[in-house]
């Protein structure tokens, strides 16, 4: 971490903090999320999306990943608590993968090498999907939506057609669920953006030199080839080879530590520095000048059930020549575009801003 960058943002927060969208701006989108808590990247994307002014936030969906479901959707109601936006509902779903087990992760890693990291699996960590550890955040008096996610999701895309982006940054099974139960899920979305997948790193992923084994896409592959599968309009990957550029910083928790808002407070007291695997993927999609690099490739996973099960598969979107030709592929093969790098300035200037804001209107105290 570079200490000039966050100098910089802080001298700019004043002025950003003033800046209001007009009226009529704000987008729309549901995100769905493996919402470890407290402050774990996936809960620290929650709290951007709830606090860009800009942003229309639907509903947060919930799925089973780093947590187990239900711990999570108490973690986020705290969350959402805290950040006065109790008029976001929270809408838990799967609690398990279409088909991946723990136990079948146990059998693979005797044959193939361990995991650093299994989410809910995780030895070190596990305890059973119905127990609810202590919520060091405080327990939320809120309840969440008595609906599942993935019919949720439908609802939502259905009653603004077009309108819709849907951002995961967790395993993907209440996406897959709900296109198996309404397919024109896609076609009716704007958009897709996914946090996961690793391409050509050798970090970041759940094998310490295999990026392309990403836990997101590994926990449940058959869900990522079901999404992935689907004719989007478009889809937008936030992968491990970017996530590895950042850093949440104590320099970053320390400018963030002097704004006296509630969202401020929560993450000076709950955030560890780590990758911002999520927190990058949020910020690009509401401001997409932060990516300095991309490109289109055709992107699936494996889901042979042996040594290569759950890795990111990708394939050139042309087959090269002038000019060049190209390249046809099967119907469950879609293009996606995939960041490389960002501006980290900008990047880290944004988050500091965001999360040091005072709380939007509209919430309940």
């Amino acid at each position: 971490m570079h200490h000039y960058r966050v100098r910089g943002c802080v001298a700019a927060l004043l002025l950003l903090l003033a800046t209001r969208p007009a009226a009529g701006q704000a987008r729309k989108v549901i995100v769905d999320q493996d919402a470890r808590g407290p402050a774990s990247t996936d809960m620290l994307s929650i709290l951007l999306f709830l606090q860009a002014p800009d942003v229309d936030v639907l509903g947060i969906t919930l799925v089973t990943g780093d947590q187990w479901v239900k711990e999570q959707t108490l973690r986020t109601l705290r969350a959402v608590e805290l950040a006065r936006r109790t008029d976001v509902p929270v809408v838990p779903g799967a609690e398990y993968p279409l088909l991946n087990s723990k136990e079948e992760s146990e059998w693979w890693e005797r044959q193939y090498g361990q995991f650093s990291f299994k989410g809910a699996w995780t030895p070190r960590q596990y305890h059973p999907p119905d127990e609810i550890p202590e919520l060091v955040e405080g327990k939320p008096s809120i309840e969440p939506l008595e609906e599942h996610a993935a019919n949720f999701i439908i609802r939502t895309v259905r009653r603004y057609p077009g309108e819709v982006t849907i951002w995961a940054g967790g395993p993907l099974t209440n996406i897959a669920l709900a296109l198996r139960l309404d397919p024109e899920v896609a076609t009716l979305a704007k958009e897709l953006v996914l946090m996961g997948a690793g391409f050509n790193v050798g970090q970041g992923g759940i094998h310490r030199i295999n990026g392309r084994r990403e836990f997101n896409w590994w926990f449940d592959p058959e869900a990522v080839r079901i999404a992935m599968s689907a004719p989007w309009k478009k889809i937008t990957i936030t992968p491990v080879d970017i996530s590895v550029k950042t850093r949440l910083s104590e320099d970053i928790k320390a400018a963030i530590a002097k704004a006296p808002t509630p969202v401020a407070e929560y993450h000076t007291k709950f955030a560890n520095p780590s990758y911002m695997w999520d927190e990058i993927s949020a910020v690009a999609w509401m401001d997409p000048t932060i990516i300095t690099s991309a490109q289109e490739l055709y992107v699936n996973i494996d889901i042979d059930r042996g040594a290569s099960y759950g890795q990111t598969i990708f394939v050139e979107k042309d087959m090269g020549g002038e000019p060049p030709v190209p390249r046809h592929m099967p119907s469950w093969w879609q293009l996606a575009t995939v960041q490389w790098d960002l501006d980290t300035v900008r990047f880290y200037q944004r988050y500091i801003e965001l999360m040091s804001r005072p709380p939007r209107a509209g919430g309940r105290e």
